[in-house]
């Protein structure tokens, strides 16, 4: 029985693992491959030596095969803190919203 070799994935590192099988078929697309990193899903051609196997991407991007899982991985903001501007500018103070009073400076009277 052919041993294809353990392989690490390109993009993250991960084994894909040793396979025996009884016969090697050939590997032209990601669903051929029988050493895959569902990860980043990228498969290893089934070639025995490792320095002719190639690496063939799925032919969705992780990001589209599990939009659900992304979202899973996002932290939850609650509703106020969720701003339709997005982020502030590095180095950029918050003004305070119209909601919120203005801070008076220690010791006395708002600055006016």
């Amino acid at each position: 029985m052919p041993t294809l070799p353990n392989i690490k994935c390109p993009s993250c590192g991960k084994s894909m693992g040793q396979v025996t099988v009884k016969t090697v078929p050939p590997a032209n697309s990601y669903r051929d491959c029988l050493r895959r990193c569902r990860k980043c899903r990228i498969g290893a051609t089934n070639a025995k030596n490792p320095a002719k196997v190639r690496f063939l991407r799925a032919e969705t991007p992780p990001e589209a095969a599990a939009p659900e899982a992304r979202k899973a991985q996002e932290p939850a903001l609650p509703p106020e803190a969720a701003s339709p501007e997005g982020p502030p500018a590095a180095g950029a103070e918050e003004t305070p919203r119209p909601s919120e009073p203005t801070p008076e400076p220690p010791g006395g009277d708002p600055v006016k």
